[in-house]
């Protein structure tokens, strides 16, 4: 089974897998990466005003496959 690597980012903090995990199909990594950025969302989105996430999934040759997410609170009317 080939092993994939799940990098992350959250603005500019950028955390490297160097352990990844052995996933079975391209489609089973697709959906682990969707819940991983979920996952990272709920952790550092509260309180947070403008937030740029992403997930990079690596396999041992290079990056596969690269999911994003960008979160901001637009302030519109005067309260």
């Amino acid at each position: 089974m080939p092993r994939y690597y799940f990098d992350t980012s959250a603005n500019e903090k950028f955390v490297s897998d160097d352990v990844g995990v052995e996933i079975a199909s391209f489609e089973d990594v697709k959906r682990e990466a969707s819940r991983a950025i979920a996952d990272l969302a709920k952790d550092v989105l509260p309180g947070s005003e403008v937030r740029t996430l992403a997930i990079q999934v690596r396999d041992e040759v290079g990056p596969v496959l690269r999911v994003g997410l960008r979160f901001e609170i637009e302030h519109v009317g005067v309260r």
